[in-house]
């Protein structure tokens, strides 16, 4: 190769990786998870995960209470039969699942 050739594969290596490190630096500074109550298919609140806080919903068969705290999200206090939503347990980030529960037709989602 000629030193000419070898110097733009080197430019050309180079502003890719200036590229690459700057989206990576740009996606890093995002915060985009956002927990969402839905409540029949129409978002009722969105819910910042890093922000404690208990916040209660009236669904169709009775009340709950979505419980943020440490960046976890979970379900508590709900009126409903089995209690399945609550025994869910909590949810992260980094340990997702969505809670859903039927009775009340409210589900708790990370956007």
């Amino acid at each position: 190769m000629k030193k000419k050739e070898v110097i733009v594969i080197v430019a050309i290596a180079l502003i890719a990786l200036v590229i690459f490190v700057g989206v990576q630096i740009m996606n890093s500074q995002k915060s985009t998870d956002i927990v969402r109550v839905i409540y029949r298919n129409e978002t009722v609140m969105e819910i910042d995960p890093t922000k404690d806080g208990e916040y209660w919903f009236d669904g169709s068969y009775g009340k709950l209470m979505v419980e943020v705290k440490d960046g976890k999200w979970r379900v508590t206090n709900e009126d409903c039969p089995n209690h399945v939503c609550s025994q869910t347990g909590w949810a992260s980030i980094d340990r997702y699942l969505p809670i859903i529960c039927l009775p009340n037709e409210i589900s708790v989602e990370l956007k």
